[in-house]
Formats: structure tokens, sequence, C-alpha cells
């Protein structure tokens, strides 16, 4: 009768967030006057696990479930202090190849929390000392490694462990969910020269050939949408691989913005799992949210003093100080071509946001490592003369302020932010993997 009463009780305090796929399992309540939001997730048996955020102002009784997820997520980026760690509930092993500075493993980290579950790094793997070491002050690994995956990964699919490989593994134990996120540069769309046919692109493959190794019960692995047209179909040869191991395999492409990053990143996403059928579409239907703005995303960070490289724009050079106030004085998100470098002059520019200015009130386009430089795309602030600075970038791309980044220098500090995938999205499909 408790758990009922508590259902009853969680479920009727707003409007719950319906679809053509059913009933989201993540719905919110408020609490305590209106200062808290309550984070409630609907396990598969019936279950509810419920966290909480703390707010800055009260939010009205009769706000939406939307508005309320909205406030819930804002709080989570917003908020200075990691969460307390767990102490009981189930242990999630994972590992994350690729790992960057970590992003696939944050979304998963709160996912974990918001299912009353501890996450465990197995292992994190990652070419880049500087991003690896990010990594371990944030998620702590058991073990944590600056190597090419393929030299210990060396083995061909479907043939027997190699020297390397058994070395590598022991110790390993159980692994409960395997992320990662493939070098991506030789599917880039910006890159014109070596694009679909990188000889690093075979990366992607070191996923499954570690899965036919290690046997993890889930695995999500992100990349750019090029992906797919790779010449050696590393995509569809993963997939493949994956199925004859008998795991349920989708894949799609995803719309950061319809699941609440403020930001029109599109990534292509693989899933695989022993354990359930899986439908990427679907389950992202089910956490879709109302559209977010850059304006959601930055409206507290406005009067915040430049005091740390995080909080710093690059400095611009004389002529883009001038056309940054051009654009202001003139009230115009576009710079008018005349008023370009020749190279990006009309005839010879494929890119209309380069040289543009933040819309207030849309989603920001793309975040790249190059969003200190007006130059590489629309990176100028909608409110202040100069480019979005770090802090501002990984808002946008949905990276909360508890996350540490250390003494991380400026070039390395914008690659790692751009070269991120928002955390929302594994966020969103690990809860549906795992609850």
């Amino acid at each position: 009768m408790k758990k009922s009463a508590k259902k009853k009780d969680v479920l009727l305090h707003a409007p719950l967030i319906e679809d053509s796929i059913g009933v989201c399992p993540e719905q919110f309540s408020l609490r305590n006057g209106g200062f808290e939001v309550a984070r409630h997730i609907r396990l598969r048996n019936g279950d509810i696990r419920t966290t909480t955020f703390s707010l800055p102002k009260a939010v009205g009784t009769n706000a939406s479930q939307n508005a309320l997820a909205d406030a819930a997520d804002f709080a989570y980026l917003s908020r200075k202090k990691p969460p307390a760690p767990l102490t009981t509930g189930l242990l999630v092993r994972a590992v994350d190849l690729f790992s960057g500075c970590g992003m696939m493993s944050l979304g998963l980290s709160e996912a974990c929390r918001a299912l009353g579950k501890r996450l465990q790094v197995s292992l994190a793997v990652e070419l880049n000392q500087a991003a690896l070491e990010v990594y371990k002050a944030n998620f702590n690994p058991a073990r944590g490694e600056a190597k090419d995956i393929a030299a210990s990964i060396d083995g061909a699919l479907g043939r027997p462990k190699t020297r390397a490989e058994a070395n590598f593994l022991k110790g390993l134990g159980k692994v409960d969910i395997l992320v990662g996120g493939p070098p991506c540069q030789g599917h880039s769309d910006l890159n014109n020269h070596t694009r679909r046919a990188d000889p690093k692109n075979e990366l992607y493959l070191r996923m499954a050939r570690f899965a036919e190794l290690a046997n993890p019960s889930h695995i999500i692995i992100e990349n750019v949408p090029a992906v797919v047209h790779d010449k050696s179909k590393v995509v569809q040869r993963t997939i493949l691989a994956l199925e004859e191991m008998g795991y349920d395999v989708d894949s799609c492409l995803v719309e950061m913005k319809k699941i609440g990053v403020p930001q029109g990143r599109r990534r292509h996403v693989v899933v695989a799992s022993k354990s359930r059928a899986f439908s990427i579409t679907e389950s992202l239907a089910l956490y879709a949210r109302t559209q977010r703005s850059v304006g959601w995303a930055l409206k507290d960070l406005l009067k915040v003093e430049a005091k740390s490289v995080f909080d710093s724009p690059s400095v611009a050079t004389i002529a883009n100080e001038a056309r940054i106030d051009y654009l202001f004085e003139n009230d115009l998100l576009d710079l008018p071509d005349e008023l370009r470098p020749a190279c990006h002059k009309a005839g010879g520019h494929s890119y209309k946001s380069v040289y543009g200015r933040l819309d207030w009130n849309l989603p920001a386009q793309t975040i790249t490592s190059g969003f200190g430089s007006m130059g590489q795309g629309r990176f100028v602030h909608p409110k202040k003369r100069r480019t979005i600075t770090p802090h501002e970038a990984a808002r946008l791309q949905f990276i909360p302020d508890h996350f540490k980044w250390g003494d991380t220098g400026r070039t390395a500090l914008a690659e790692m932010i751009g070269n991120a995938v928002p955390p929302k999205v594994s966020y969103v499909l690990a809860l549906e993997l795992l609850r």
C-alpha cells in the first residue's frame, strides 16, 4: 500500500509528460515550498527512485512537467559541488574507451545516481594525457590508461584472444556497460582531405572487438553523423559483428535539442544490449523536452567576472573587434559578406554562421573547439561584445559547473569541451538500459 500511495502522490504533482510511446519514466514534483524539484524515475518493476535539486528561487505550484524538468536540469548545470557519491545500491561496472575527458561517463554517472545505483569505472582509455587527467579527477577509475587502444586490443574480430589482449583484460572482471566515442576527425564534414578514408576510422571496430572479449551487457557508441559514410563501412561492420555476438542493436542520428540540450548538435549513436530489445528513437521520444535556448543556459553567467581561463573569452583581433561592434551596433546576427575576410566573402564560403552572433532565444549551433574565434563559427555572445567563454561553451554542451577541469590551459580546454558529446544523451540512454 505504501508503494502505491507514494507513486500516486508523485504522479499527481503535475500533468504527466506523454507522447505516442507512453508516459515518460522521468517525472518531477515540487518540495520544500517550491525551492526543490524532486526527480522521480519509474523502474520497470514499478518502484520509484527519487533525487532532489535545490533551486535558487521557488517555482510556482502550477508549473508543468516541462517547466519542472527545465528547473531540474538548470539546477544540475549550475550546481557548484558534485552530488555526494552513493554508498549503497547496485554496483554498475563501466568501461569507457576513447573516453576524452569523460562526457559519456558523466551522463552514465548521473543516470546511475537517478536510479539509486553506484557507478564504478573499471577502465578508462584515452590517448590524450591531459584529457585522461581530467577524467581521473572526476571519475577515479580503477584503471586509467593513456594509450592507443589498438595496441592493446589488437586482434581481428572472430579470432582467438591475442597475448596483448589477454594482458590488457587481466583482472578486469564483469563489465555491465561499455561506452565510447572513437576518434571522429576522419569522419567530420569539416575534414575535406582524409574524410571517409582515414585509417583512424578503423578504430571504431575496436569497440566491437572489446565487446567480443569482455562481453559487456550493454554498449553505447557515439560519433559524428558522417561516420555512416565511411568508405570501409566501420559502422555497418560493427553492428553486424555485435549482432553475431547476440546483441540486440539499434542505431540512428540523435538531435540533441530534442532531449533538452540547448544546441543544435547531431550525433550518430549505436546502442547494443544482451538483455533487452532497444529502440533509440522510442527511448529518446520518452524523454523529449521543449526546446531550450542559449539564454536558458547562460542567463546566470552574464555578471560572472573573468577571474580564470574558464570564465575568460579569447582575445579578439582588432579586425574582429570591429566586426563584433558592427553586429551589435546594427542589431545583427550575421555579418554582411563585405565585412568578412576575403576568403569568407560572397561565393568564397559555405559556412554561413561564421562570424555570426548567437541568438539568445534559440539553441546554439554546434559548439566546436573553435568557439573562442568568431572566424570558426557562430560564437559571438548574444549580449556581450566578445566570443563565448569556455564556461559558456560548457553550459551549451550540457556540462555542469561542478565538473572538475583543474588547471587545464585554454587550448586543451577548448578541445575537450568542443569535442565532447553532451552527456544528456548517455544519461537518457543509460536510464533506459539500466532502469
